[in-house]
């Protein structure tokens, strides 16, 4: 028991005896501490080991093993024998002993000395019983290791080879350690003194026994003095060689740390450089994606303004070509067939200019284009140019002149230099309302100039940097004010630096804009690659391929299509005037020609070139139904759709959207702003008709049904108010019988008190038929313009008039909290009310409760009208506001009134909700815009608040 009453021991001195008997406590272990305490008891192995597990465990250190065996050599666990053993023993006899005594404290295992010399030895441990693990070996080296500090030396080194835990045969163990210097000279010391105290007492020097006694001790301490030098002169050693150690140890851990520091520098270096190349490469790579992001934004606009482009000309000449066919042979009228003939024309020459750009434009990136250099008088070729312009201005009411002087002439392409001045005029011209456009030549010594200068509006000082380039416009947002693909400056910018020139921008905005045109004189700019090496002339006539780039000068209308400001909206009678008014919305003058002509056979039609001049007319004149375009000046379609939705006026007018874009995006987009149709361009007449009809007929569908249900409404009322006047009516009828035999009885004076009772019922029933009448003119009160309204007075009439229809056993609550104003019409509100809590009632049946309830929340009123009644299936709560729609039985209700009841909310700027659970009931909520006045109407003060009023409705 030895071991494991170190362990003990150990355990207590380390971690505190309340601890080790908390731990014997908590898990009950069979043999008591006294037993383990007694070193003549005996333990398996087992226990043992389970033993040792549970105080690592609890000691939480996982050497705990190794320093319990280090405290085997200290007098607290050895007692006297550390004494004995450090005053005549020895690290070696130690050993020794250990092993020879191993079979009277260890019975399951045996030791084998393999080697041994003064320092070191070699032994193995063999057990017949496995060990399961390495805890018990980790205490054997920690004992082996503790021997020597008995003499107060280092503990041996002790190194396992072998383990018979990890599948070995034996535990084989390698110790070395260093012996305590030998104590002889206090011995010789000893000796030489008592010898010589014999001899100084034999010669009678001195007392014998006090010259033995004296010359000993004298002795012993000499000896002491030469083994105590001697000890330090071997710790001097040892200390030196440790001190030399320890500096090469620091010499070489200095030069470690040299090498550490420089390699540490070079990766700081290397690091820094690292960290420099991928700053550097994730800036190139944000420039480079942001401009990918602008490149793919730019295309994704250019293709878009493509699309647009092609599809407008496109569209008209598909229209036209369906009118023709449509016609019969006795329809076809010369003039007719010419004006078809000729607007087709016009849109097939901007079909083409657009189709040449884009082939020029593809040439010119793809390194492809070639140039017939020719020599050019730039002043002389331009007063050709500007004749077909200067019809175009007259139009526009602004001038066009050329001023300057015969120039030298420049070596380049004329087909392409045509080009260039064409997109610049055309700019030019498109941009300005006002004053006019100049073009002056002008040259240098080196080169010959060319201004384009226009009055317009000018362009900001971004889109300067940006205009030049591919795709790029400056007006690149979706209302478009000016038409274009954003390919034209750019194709002007590459074309001139292929002659080796160039074009530069000047501009203010308000103020007008200056194209600076360069073009190098000589013929040093002339490039052999780009000259073009076949002689003979394409098939294709010039005047052909090019005719797309002149203005048209016999249609009246300027090529670029966008004639809004110089050809204004006209109305047209149609068949006649109680025909439906189309109201047509397009900047293109063409496209709204053409479906003006076309709807104008059937409906009245008015004009509008714009969004913003559409949304105008559409509030002022209410028309039946629109047509727009949605690319458009001022404001687009969508924004214009926008702006109509928010109106209560012209919420309800059905809009059909035309535009070139497809995809299913923009029509989603379209639809979910409030669109009631989408058509896609080029589209057939035919099926613009039956759209337009379709959608006609819609309204007038659900202006009727809107009708019907306030017929509906009206009819319950007339109903309920017939049932409740009858009751006073018969009373005031059966009062005038009495009261009149009683005045026609002249044989005895009249009973006064008789009289007077019938006068009083009389009264009585004439007041409820006047306070049901009043009600019933305030429910059906409607206003043309919305009015000031007092909610509580609202809800009160729409209850009374609905009193007869209350059955007994159904409480009806009034909270009315909110006592500040709404805006509206009280009609329409009073059928919203009815139609709630018509259904209220129904849902409760003969008894239950119902709550009408006003609040006001920020800038909101909102009625709350809840029952108790039966509730909504969560399957048809997406349904309730869909027309004809019903949770009623077949033939008990429309199906209209909620959704003319959101209707009716929508209109007034607000909105519904309902909230239901089957089985507890339904609660709908109605919240409308507060519209206060200078105070409340109730004359409750500011606050919007009042007391509730909850009681029985009788």
């Amino acid at each position: 028991m030895r071991t494991t009453s170190t362990l003990l021991l150990y355990f207590e001195r380390t971690y505190g005896a309340e601890r080790l008997q908390a731990l014997w406590a908590r898990n009950e272990i069979s043999l008591s501490l006294e037993y383990l305490r007694t070193h003549a008891n005996y333990i398996s192995l087992r226990f043992l080991e389970r033993f040792s597990t549970l105080l690592m465990k609890e000691s939480g250190d996982p050497h705990f093993m190794r320093n319990a065996g280090l405290f085997l050599a200290t007098p607290e666990a050895m007692g006297f024998a550390f004494y004995l053993l450090r005053a005549f023993g020895s690290p070696r006899m130690c050993y020794l002993k250990t092993i020879e005594l191993a079979p009277s404290y260890n019975r399951v295992g045996s030791f084998h000395v393999e080697f041994l010399e003064q320092k070191q030895l070699v032994l193995t441990y063999s057990s017949k019983t496995p060990e399961t693990n390495r805890n018990i070996c980790e205490l054997r080296m920690g004992q082996f290791a503790s021997i020597p500090t008995i003499w107060g030396l280092l503990p041996a080194e002790v190194r396992e080879s072998e383990c018979q835990v990890l599948g070995a045969p034996a535990c084989r163990y390698h110790l070395s350690w260093a012996d305590p210097m030998s104590q002889w000279g206090h011995h010789l010391g000893l000796l030489l003194g008592t010898v010589s105290g014999l001899v100084v007492g034999a010669l009678g020097w001195a007392h014998p026994l006090f010259g033995v006694a004296s010359l000993a001790a004298a002795g012993f301490s000499m000896g002491g003095w030469l083994d105590g030098r001697r000890e330090l002169k071997r710790k001097d050693e040892a200390l030196r060689s440790q001190n030399q150690a320890i500096m090469g140890s620091l010499v070489e851990l200095q030069q470690r740390y040299d090498e550490i520091f420089r390699a540490n520098v070079a990766l700081e270096d290397r690091v820094a450089e690292r960290t420099q190349a991928l700053k550097e490469a994730n800036g190139k790579l944000g420039d480079a994606l942001v401009r990918q992001q602008e490149l793919d934004r730019l295309k994704s606009e250019f293709f878009d303004n493509v699309s647009h482009e092609l599809r407008t000309p496109l569209t008209l000449i598909l229209l036209t070509l369906e009118s023709l066919e449509r016609r019969g042979a006795e329809d076809i009228n010369p003039e007719v067939v010419l004006q078809h003939v000729t607007t087709m024309e016009r849109s097939a020459q901007r079909l083409l200019r657009l189709i040449n750009n884009l082939l020029d434009l593809a040439q010119l990136e793809s390194g492809k284009a070639r140039l017939r250099y020719q020599p050019l008088e730039l002043n002389g070729f331009l007063s050709t140019v500007l004749p077909p312009f200067h019809a175009m201005a007259d139009r526009q009411g602004v001038f066009l002149r050329l001023e300057g002087r015969e120039v030298t002439p420049v070596e380049v392409d004329h087909e392409r230099i045509d080009i260039v001045f064409q997109n610049l005029l055309s700019n030019a011209l498109k941009f300005t309302q006002t004053g006019g456009v100049t073009v002056r030549v002008l040259e240098d010594e080196k080169d010959v100039l060319v201004d384009v200068e226009d009055t317009g509006q000018g362009i900001s000082q971004q889109d300067t940097q940006v205009i030049f380039d591919r795709f790029a416009q400056a007006d690149n947002s979706g209302t478009r004010r000016f038409g274009g693909t954003g390919i034209g400056l750019a194709l002007v910018k590459e074309t001139l630096e292929l002659h080796s020139g160039g074009i530069a921008v000047t501009s203010e905005l308000g103020k007008g804009s200056i194209f600076r045109v360069r073009l190098p004189k000589g013929r040093a700019h002339i490039r052999e690659d780009l000259r073009e090496r076949r002689r003979a002339e394409m098939p294709v006539r010039r005047e052909r391929r090019i005719s797309g780039s002149f203005p048209s000068l016999d249609t009246g209308v300027p090529d670029n299509g966008r004639a809004s400001m110089v050809a204004p909206a006209r109305d047209h009678a149609g068949p006649g005037p109680d025909a439906p008014r189309i109201l047509v919305v397009e900047d293109d003058v063409e496209i709204r020609g053409f479906i003006a002509g076309l709807l104008k056979q059937h409906y009245r039609v008015m004009e509008a070139v714009n969004g913003e001049e559409g949304r105008q007319r559409a509030i002022a004149e209410r028309p039946d139904l629109i047509v727009s375009d949605v690319m458009m000046p001022v404001l687009s379609g969508l924004q214009m759709l926008v702006a109509l939705r928010e109106q209560t006026a012209t919420v309800d007018i059905p809009v059909i959207l035309l535009t070139a874009r497809q995809e299913v995006s923009a029509k989603v987009e379209a639809l979910g702003t409030g669109a009631n149709d989408y058509l896609g361009k080029p589209f057939s007449p035919r099926e613009l008709l039956a759209r337009i009809e379709t959608q006609l007929r819609l309204r007038e569908a659900a202006v009727r049904s809107a009708e019907n249900e306030r017929l509906a409404a009206i009819g319950l009322l007339t109903s309920g108010f017939a049932h409740e006047v009858r009751n006073p009516l018969n009373g005031l009828m059966n009062a005038l019988a009495p009261l009149k035999e009683v005045l026609a009885d002249n044989s005895n004076s009249p009973d006064a008190e008789m009289s007077r009772a019938m006068v009083e019922v009389m009264e009585e029933c004439g007041q409820r038929i006047r306070h049901l009448a009043e009600s019933l003119l305030s429910f059906t009160r409607t206003s043309d313009t919305p009015m000031m309204l007092s909610l509580d007075s609202l809800l009160d009439s729409t209850l009374g008039v609905l009193t007869w229809k209350v059955p007994s056993g159904v409480v009806v609550e009034r909270a009315y909290e909110c006592t500040l104003p709404v805006q509206g019409d009280p009609g329409s509100l009073n059928q919203v009310w009815l139609n709630l809590l018509d259904n209220a009632l129904r849902a409760v049946g003969e008894h239950g409760r119902v709550r009408v309830a006003t609040a006001c929340q920020g800038d909101e009123a909102v009625v709350t009208i809840s029952d108790n009644g039966v509730g909504i299936r969560s399957e048809d709560m997406e349904r309730l506001f869909q027309p004809f729609f019903s949770t009623r039985a077949a033939g008990e209700g429309t199906g209209l009134g909620l959704a003319l009841s959101r209707r009716i909310i929508l209109r007034h700027g607000g909105r519904i909700q309902v909230h239901s659970t089957p089985g507890k009931g339904t609660q709908v909520e109605v919240h409308l815009p507060l519209r206060p006045p200078g105070r409340s109407s109730s004359g409750n003060g500011g606050d919007g608040q009042g007391e509730s009023r909850v009681g029985r409705l009788g």
